[in-house]
């Protein structure tokens, strides 16, 4: 215990150990060496919360559809991220509007609300999938399997990274969003008990300390987006100034996938007649209708990038560059495998 303490441990594993040699040495083997050790109190933090503009910009930043339709469900529905994981088809109750998540935490059911903008996404994807399986099927062939926890974060990493958000924004910061705009926009706490699935009240008047109060009408706060400015420009009448061109690329999609069904795309881009390259990327096909792009850490880049000017280098860092080249790349395979060329096609 003493180590624990001096090493700086945080105050529930000091908790837990003190429970464990509660039990284990004076109720089972009754030698009360625990009497007087008091367990430390936890430190009560606020949760992080984003506000309208910066789920909107990391919805907007979102490498690919998967991504996109990764956060949007996290925020339209306040599900925990394994609940998320584990959605199906099957769930999803159109007539109704409702979700149903099966064995929430506490092994327990419950519904929460179809928000409308979901809707047209959702049947969107409904007629290429046709609504068998998991709604996130894992990344591999594997149909029965569901994308991993660990998977969702990285992919809000990802985004909050892109979208220049500095706050520590995880999948729960979306959890924590939701139930405080729905109480910003008038909705009753116990309502909102419900749809985060919490036990006791006390737990979900947690957001009442961090939530601006104004009353509106009961509704998803992913359907007040429409709302909301899509940027500061917008609001301050300014229009946005346009993003400085890269210049010219190359994009090239290897016809061979590997082992794996992963295609190796070449990129560089041309400064002073010499490519450069941009290495490491790779795209899969999980789904018939479905590409998804791999993007390497920025450190592989970074070379490329010290020789390109400031103006090249941010717009190579934007998320509309990103989205860009994901359709290039998904146009590209889908050649390659309606065609089944003989050589790379090169843009």
């Amino acid at each position: 215990m003493e180590l624990l303490v001096n090493g700086g441990a945080s105050a529930s594993e000091v908790s837990v150990t003190l429970s464990a040699l509660r039990t284990g040495l004076d109720k089972f083997c009754l030698l009360r060496c625990t009497v007087g050790l008091v367990s430390p109190r936890k430190s009560k933090q606020l949760p992080v919360v984003m506000s309208k503009k910066e789920v909107q910009r990391m919805m907007e930043a979102a490498r690919t559809l998967r991504d996109k339709l990764l956060l949007t469900v996290l925020y339209a529905t306040g599900l925990r991220v394994a609940e998320v994981a584990r959605l199906q088809w099957s769930d999803f109750d159109f007539d109704r509007q409702q979700i149903r998540v099966q064995l929430g935490k506490g092994k327990k059911d419950r519904y929460v609300m179809l928000a409308d903008d979901l809707l047209p996404l959702m049947r969107q994807l409904w007629r290429h999938t046709k609504g068998v399986g998991y709604l996130f099927p894992s990344e591999g062939r594997r149909v029965d399997r569901h994308l991993s926890p660990r998977t969702i974060q990285r992919a809000v990493k990802q985004a909050r990274i892109l979208s220049g958000i500095g706050k520590a924004v995880t999948p729960h910061s979306f959890r924590h969003s939701f139930a405080t705009h729905l109480i910003e926009s008038g909705t009753d706490i116990r309502f909102i008990q419900k749809l985060l699935g919490h036990t006791n009240l006390e737990t979900t008047s947690l957001y009442t300390k961090v939530a601006r109060m104004k009353a509106t009408a009961v509704a998803s706060p992913l359907d007040q987006l429409r709302d909301e400015p899509g940027s500061s420009s917008e609001s301050s009448g300014r229009q946005p100034k346009p993003r400085p061109s890269v210049g010219r690329m190359r994009l090239e999609v290897d016809p061979n996938p590997d082992s794996n069904g992963a295609y190796a795309v070449t990129l560089g881009v041309w400064k002073d007649g010499q490519l450069l390259p941009l290495p490491g990327m790779r795209a899969t096909m999980p789904r018939q209708d479905w590409v998804s792009l791999q993007i390497p850490l920025q450190d592989s880049w970074e070379p490329t990038l010290r020789c390109l000017p400031t103006a090249q280098r941010e717009r190579l860092e934007s998320p509309e560059f990103f989205s860009q080249v994901q359709r290039e790349v998904a146009k590209q395979i889908l050649r390659i495998r309606d065609a089944e060329p003989s050589q790379a096609i090169k843009t």
